[in-house]
């Protein structure tokens, strides 16, 4: 069984529900549909008692990649500091989604897992990659943005507060060697060996109690959660989105060129 909505596809594996990324052109940067198709996708498994586990990768392609962030486009139409803060929103309910499954969840990465990318990979309760892996959050080279408080929980989390601001402050991107030494990964595959250990590995997951699993993994949520509920970041968000550097930032990236940071 499999469907087609955009530039997502799924099929169903053995169990496994398979969410495959196919925008290869922009490296699977996700748009607002592909946002939407994901999410849809995601709902629908408290529907379907067949599916026992969720595998998110890219579909095959010459150049691997999991997802290099967003789309650009919803970022060049929003103009106020409530739409930008409702595009953050927006994509943390896509995050909350998936965190919010009631089965397991694989992320199975190889080349661009940036931005948004790598959030949703963040997410998910298994990661695995190959060794042509790129991770992370260069928005201080690049656009001048900023996450939200609840994102940077999720990226303290699985690397460490220190690790996150090393990663951001010099807007560098990390290899699947060093997500392995920070514990964010499980293993290292091969390229052509991604998507069949993935499966793999549903199976196995597939073959535990799922009660537990489900209850290891809502605890976890819940006491991190806890740091970070009721914390308000309109403001924060609003500063950045809002700002001159970011539109100087939005503006070099369509143009190709650095941008000119001021502060502003």
């Amino acid at each position: 069984m499999s469907s087609h909505t955009f530039m997502v596809h799924s099929e169903v594996r053995e169990g496994a529900l398979w969410i495959l990324f196919d925008r290869p052109a922009a490296r699977n940067a996700m748009t607002a549909e592909m946002e939407h198709a994901i999410l849809a996708l995601c709902e629908s498994v408290a529907h379907r008692p067949e599916i026992k586990a969720v595998v998110f990768s890219g579909a095959p392609a010459s150049k691997p990649a999991f997802m290099a962030g967003a789309d650009f486009g919803a970022l060049e139409t929003a103009t106020t500091a409530e739409e930008f803060v409702a595009l953050e929103r927006s994509s943390e309910a896509l995050l909350e989604a998936i965190e919010g499954m009631r089965v397991p969840t694989i992320a199975a990465m190889a080349g661009a897992c940036v931005g948004g990318g790598a959030l949703l990979a963040l997410c998910c309760d298994i990661r695995i990659a190959t060794p042509s892996l790129k991770f992370g959050f260069p928005i201080a080279r690049t656009v001048g943005n900023c996450l939200s408080v609840k994102n940077y929980a999720r990226l303290a989390e699985n690397l460490g507060a220190q690790r996150v601001r090393d990663m951001v402050f010099s807007a560098s991107l990390l290899s699947a060697d060093a997500l392995l030494h920070a514990g964010a990964i499980r293993e290292i595959v091969p390229e052509d060996a991604l998507h069949g250990r993935a499966q793999a590995i549903a199976a196995q997951v597939m073959a535990l109690a799922p009660l537990t699993l489900w209850a290891t993994r809502t605890s976890l949520l819940r006491l991190r959660d806890k740091a970070v509920d009721g914390i308000a970041d309109d403001d924060i968000l609003s500063a950045c989105y809002m700002s001159a550097d970011f539109q100087e930032g939005v503006r070099a990236f369509m143009e190709k060129r650095a941008p000119a940071w001021t502060g502003a």
